[in-house]
């Protein structure tokens, strides 16, 4: 999305390894002074070079990202339960509601909401005691129409106010879609339209107020993944070919397909982005009290309805195929195998609370708190089909389509969580955080076998097999901070999780037997504070078993195989974090971090419904999409009403297959920017992104994950698929306050 966080150095070491950011680390009279330099700062999670940049972006934390990105929260709970198959983007976004946002780092996440890696807090404006507001405008060169505003002001003399917020994007993405049937906008159309009602009071013995919060929310997209050809070299790097502009022509080829249906058995047509967007209400209650004693009491009571589907083209092998064409002609060409999953628009309810109740008391600042989270999904469905388009820009559809791709599960999840954190400050110069949560997690529903299934029958007319599961997860977070000198010290942080299943993990039709994730970290530095300078330097651990995931393999006769594996991943690294400040008009972040995720527990063998049977080991691999060596800059500078920014992250070489056999090489993700006050109320901004205009291709390569060293010393020039950062784009914006 193209509106952005306020500029937040929070950032700094708490982004990369959950260290403690240098304001815990200031002597209490430098605490302001850095406070104010993380407003100021130019470092932004919501800087996203991602082709779908309608979220944060993916905060590295030694381990891979999940398919869900980074956990987003709105007034303190996740804006959704479970991001599959509606992802968080799909009822949230940035707009001009937003009047507050929060990084919880890897400790903080894990005792306040029980999941893994890092989160981003947002926060709506609930009403003000005075009349104003602000409108922002959005857009790019390529056709961007995106626009927010937000209202809001007294409504009674008694504490009674409002906010009425509203977000429009239209998003045309970077290429052309004048064929194939293909609507101009079919990268992100959303809108979310919101309420909010607050009432202040005042009680004996304290003050508090009460809030009345609604949203909704319609959004649709072809584009969860957008991939390109191009040709590979043994370097690592990437060409285009001939006819293929990557990020200028689009590789989809149409907007309708047709899927088996499951419920009735019969070929159906589908629309990509009309039949799978999703639509969603939440209503929040929201309580905010203290006492005179000091004593915080607060609650969040939500109900989240949606119905909301998925469309998500798998692009898996390429090869060279005699086919006839649309004009009746036998045409020899490369071909591009697709599997198409198409999840339909599924009812989900859930019901989440947090009640929270915390002091500052002598050296102590402690919070307890109990969530509450019920959720419910009803017969969710994939549909699924595999067809293969030719290899150029507006691909066309050839051969026969195979059906028979079917997923589904349903039932209810209950989260039931106490925790407990603490801030205490033993002396002057050491201060300990501490943090645990006890969770009780169920599932109760219901899946289809595949071992069970009648072939001569609708999928959804199979025997469903009961889900019945209970876990107890723990976590712990313990981290200090030690001032040696004024300017000196050492920090230190341990962490332990535990993550158990979810109801999705039974959606492929076997079954998972699930067992719980055990996530240990630890991290252990320095600081050192400087007029011109602060840097932490800190060294990291940190792991995880019991990976569960379904992966596309493909065989040499370009079979596909999605079976369900198991796998741990371990990690160490060092970060260090630098911050100059030579003069009050020029700041410049600067970050290092060096590691090596490995693969573990990771062997097995896939069979494939043509009789093959592979046998495989990634055992000590290195995780693929994963960077050993990461790398930030980030200047900017301030003159008078101008400032200028830019940011520049260098990512290393990164396997793009499991076997490590081919590899993307190491690449560049610029931006760079100008924001200018006219005046107090109008502001004006451009944005740069992908300012190096750099094609080259990350993440993984299709159908490629069983490739030995021997087929990858022979893709020379190969003709293989992929993802991609964004092109070359110019943004635009304006902001009025009132």
């Amino acid at each position: 999305m193209k509106t952005t966080i306020k500029n937040i150095r929070i950032l700094l070491m708490c982004v990369i390894t959950g260290g403690i950011a240098n304001a815990h680390v200031q002597e209490k009279r430098d605490s302001v002074k850095t406070a104010e330099a993380e407003q100021k700062s130019d470092r932004n999670v919501m800087l996203n070079a991602a082709s779908a940049n309608s979220g944060p972006r993916n905060v590295n934390i030694g381990l891979p990202a999940s398919v869900g990105g980074t956990t987003v929260l709105e007034n303190n709970l996740p804006v959704v339960y479970f991001f599959w198959p509606e992802m968080p983007f799909k009822s949230w976004r940035m707009d001009a509601m937003t009047n507050g946002v929060r990084l919880l780092d890897l400790g903080q996440t894990a005792i306040n909401i029980g999941d893994v890696g890092f989160s981003v807090g947002t926060y709506d404006n609930m009403g003000t005691d005075q009349f104003g507001g602000n409108i922002r405008l959005n857009s790019n060169h390529f056709g961007l129409l995106n626009g927010t505003a937000n209202i809001s002001g007294p409504l009674t003399e008694k504490g009674l106010k409002f906010s009425v917020g509203t977000f429009i994007n239209y998003d045309p993405g970077t290429y052309k879609v004048n064929k194939n049937g293909i609507e101009r906008y079919y990268n992100d159309q959303t809108q979310l339209y919101k309420v909010a009602l607050t009432r202040d009071y005042k009680f004996d013995g304290g003050a508090g107020s009460i809030s009345a919060f609604y949203k909704y929310a319609t959004s649709k997209s072809m584009t969860a993944q957008q991939y390109a050809p191009y040709k590979y070299h043994l370097d690592g790097s990437v060409s285009e070919i001939d006819g293929f502009k990557i990020g200028g022509d689009s590789y989809i080829a149409g907007q309708k397909f047709k899927v088996r249906d499951a419920g009735t058995g019969k070929i159906v047509e589908h629309d990509a982005l009309n039949d799978y967007g999703s639509g969603s209400h939440t209503w929040d209650l929201i309580g905010k009290n203290r006492l005179d004693n000091g004593l915080n009491i607060n609650y969040i009571l939500r109900f989240h309805t949606a119905k909301s589907g998925m469309y998500l083209p798998i692009m898996t092998g390429i090869s060279k195929q005699t086919y006839t064409d649309d004009k009746g002609n036998q045409v020899t060409g490369n071909l591009q195998r697709v599997m198409a999953l198409a999840s339909k628009r599924t009812p989900i309810k859930s019901l989440t609370s947090l009640f929270e109740s915390g002091k500052k008391s002598g050296k102590h600042d402690w919070k307890v708190g109990l969530d509450q989270w019920l959720y419910n999904i009803k017969n969710f469905t994939t549909e699924g089909v595999i067809y293969s388009q030719t290899v150029e820009a507006d691909p066309k559809r050839v051969g026969k389509d195979f059906y028979g791709i079917a997923e589904y599960h349903n039932g209810t999840e209950n989260k039931t969580a106490l925790f407990l954190t603490d801030k205490w400050d033993l002396s002057d110069v050491l201060t300990l955080n501490f943090g645990t949560r006890f969770e009780y997690q169920s599932l109760r529903g219901d899946f289809i076998n595949n071992k069970e299934i009648v072939a001569d029958i609708p999928y959804l007319s199979n025997k469903r097999t009961d889900i019945k599961k209970d876990w107890f997860n723990k976590a712990f977070m313990l981290s200090g901070i030690y001032k040696m000198t004024k300017n000196f010290g050492l920090l230190g942080e341990t962490t332990y999780n535990e993550q158990a299943g979810h109801l999705e993990n039974y959606s492929a039709g076997n079954e998972p037997n699930l067992k719980k994730s055990k996530i240990p970290g630890a991290g252990f530095g320095v600081f050192y504070n400087h007029p011109l300078f602060s840097l932490v330097s800190k060294a990291t651990y940190i792991k995880r078993d019991e990976y569960r995931s379904t992966v596309n393999f493909t065989s040499k006769q370009g079979a596909v195989a999605r079976p369900t594996v198991s796998y741990d991943i371990e990690t160490v690294g060092w970060t260090t974090d630098v911050v100059a400040t030579p003069s009050k008009d020029f700041n410049l972040h600067f970050l290092l971090t060096v590691q090596a995720p490995k693969y573990k527990n990771y062997s097995g063998t896939v069979n494939f419904n043509t009789g093959e049977s592979v046998d495989y080991n990634f055992n000590d691999n290195t995780v693929t999409g994963v960077s050993k060596v990461l790398m930030e800059i980030d200047p900017a500078y301030q003159w008078n009403s101008v400032r200028l920014w830019a940011s520049a992250r260098y990512f290393s070489k990164e396997y793009a297959n499991l076997t490590n056999s081919l590899f993307f090489k190491g690449r560049w993700e610029t931006f760079a920017g100008a924001n200018y006050s006219l005046n107090k109320n109008l502001d004006f901004s451009a944005t740069i992104v992908n300012l190096l205009n750099q094609r080259g291709a990350k993440g993984t390569i299709s159908g490629a994950d069983l490739y030995t060293d021997e087929e990858a010393a022979k893709m020379e020039g190969a003709i293989l698929s992929g993802t991609y950062i964004r092109p070359f784009t110019v943004e635009f914006g304006m902001k009025y306050k009132f």
